[in-house]
């Protein structure tokens, strides 16, 4: 999911010679329309601004924007050869102006542009060697853009985009990166993402998007990134994929209510062009009412996920959600099918990979009611209900037998401190999560690292900080993976902050 919402959104706004105000206009409008999910009238605009000025590129990439998007969403391959049309004519033009002006920032911008967008689409096509160089070409003129003009802010968003996504790459693929001298950076793309928001007058809302996205997941910082998206829905209410992304910050903030209503958005808009979107929304629905316990709800959206999704992605762990909500409802034989279902996601994400391990242990485990325990003491946690999940926890840790189960649950109740800003408590707490966490094979290993850090900033430490952290890291290799990252991330800053 978070794959498809970075490449998804995609669109940007040009800059024009001042001779041309009724011609920026039109572009500015289409924009506008574009980001609003208005595309028919779009259409008509851009149109009228071919019309009036057939010689210009902006018009041929506001439509090539179009059948990315669409492409993004519905992978038919109509819209992708109309994309690689409409960015051959933006191309040509926007090269016959350049043979006219040399060094135009603003042309060879247009140009970066066309060759993201090519990337972004090469990648989702699984052309892993024309996206890498459509990426160095694109990165090439970013960077020509901010030899010219140092304060061309929305360039350096461009080469941010890459520069995150870039370090997302396979280790089986550093090759390519080596022979076109891109480099990955997460941090230093983050920074340039920032810098054009902030500064940048081109892309702004594209920038915004990607930004609300990362703050989330390179820091783990909800409040802000929903910040951002209330902005962009007010501005733009019929845009799905903002309500979409509202949605799953609202679920990691465990406001899960005003996630259904984001997400009631998303499937009211319906587009018929985004059915991978609307799928996902399923999917997040289904997450919801297993966290509050409505089992029989969460199977209709899990199945409505199953039945339309047209990737595998997270049907891994939608099948093992489902199988419990047989559990908790009865079902003996449909829990043990859909946990053999569990392990046919995309063994590519965490999830999925998780999905696949988790099952064959519990299909093998004499401990099932423990691991309903868990999920219910989890639930509620995810859910809100913190004096609830603490309530349970505290009565019923010790029946337990299984030590992963129960370091998972210490985890909780630690986490649950640290978001109800109980310092004395979160300080005092017993350091039996550390004998059973650090022994763990699993996600509570690098997190027990995360807390202990976060306890050592808490007693300002920062020697300690820096120690845990760097064992965070080097543990972080399980499920919540990028979670775990994010917070990983988030506190690194704090500290620097506090140690400059």
């Amino acid at each position: 999911m978070r794959k498809l919402l970075f490449l998804i959104f995609v669109l940007n706004i040009s800059l024009f010679s001042k001779g041309n105000k009724q011609y920026a206009k039109l572009i500015s409008l289409s924009e506008s329309l574009l980001y609003n999910f208005e595309f028919n009238s779009a259409r008509a605009v851009i149109g009228s601004a071919i019309e009036l000025k057939p010689e210009r590129p902006e018009a041929y990439l506001n439509l090539s924007k179009i059948h990315l998007w669409f492409y993004l969403g519905s992978k038919e391959e109509e819209d992708y050869k109309s994309f690689i049309s409409y960015t051959d004519s933006c191309l040509i033009r926007t090269e016959r102006l350049i043979d006219k002006v040399e060094n135009n920032p603003d042309l060879l911008y247009i140009i970066g542009n066309v060759y993201k967008y090519r990337a972004i689409i090469y990648g989702t096509k699984g052309n892993t060697l024309d996206a890498f160089w459509a990426t160095k070409k694109s990165v090439s003129y970013f960077e020509e853009v901010i030899e010219l003009d140092p304060n061309y802010y929305s360039a350096y968003g461009g080469i941010g985009m890459f520069e995150y996504a870039l370090s997302y790459v396979p280790a089986f693929f550093d090759w390519a990166l080596t022979i076109s001298g891109l480099s990955a950076d997460q941090e230093s793309g983050f920074s340039f993402i920032e810098l054009a928001v902030s500064k940048g007058k081109i892309d702004n809302i594209e920038y915004k998007f990607h930004l609300a996205k990362l703050l989330d997941e390179h820091l783990a910082e909800y409040k802000k990134s929903l910040s951002l998206l209330n902005a962009l829905t007010k501005q733009f209410p019929k845009n799905s994929l903002f309500h979409y992304q509202k949605a799953i910050e609202y679920i990691k903030s465990h406001q899960l209510e005003n996630a259904i209503k984001e997400i009631e958005i998303v499937q009211e808009i319906n587009h018929p062009k985004f059915v991978q979107t609307n799928s996902f929304s399923n999917f997040l629905l289904g997450d919801i009412y297993f966290r509050i316990s409505q089992y029989e709800k969460a199977l209709e959206y899990y199945k409505k996920f199953l039945t339309s999704t047209k990737t595998v992605d997270y049907t891994g762990i939608a099948s093992l959600r489902t199988a419990f909500c047989y559990n908790f409802l009865d079902n003996q034989n449909e829990f043990r099918r859909y946990l053999l279902l569990s392990s046919n996601g995309n063994l590519d994400l965490e999830d999925d990979k998780y999905a696949k391990d988790e099952s064959l242990k519990i299909l093998e485990s004499k401990h099932i009611d423990e691991y309903e325990t868990f999920l219910e003491i989890e639930n509620k946690y995810l859910s809100g209900k913190y004096n609830e999940c603490l309530a349970q926890a505290d009565s019923t840790i010790d029946s337990l037998e299984l030590d992963e189960i129960k370091s998972q649950i210490l985890v909780y109740k630690r986490l649950i401190l640290d978001r109800k800003g109980d310092k004395e408590e979160f300080l005092n707490l017993p350091t039996k999560l550390d004998s059973l966490g650090l022994n763990s094979e699993n996600w509570v290993k690098p997190m027990t690292y995360y807390l202990n850090a976060k306890k050592s900033f808490l007693k300002k430490d920062w020697e300690m900080v820096e120690e845990y952290l760097d064992e965070a890291e080097s543990a972080n290799e399980y499920q919540k993976k990028n979670m775990i990252f994010s917070y990983i991330n988030k506190l690194k800053r704090d500290l620097t902050k506090l140690i400059k």
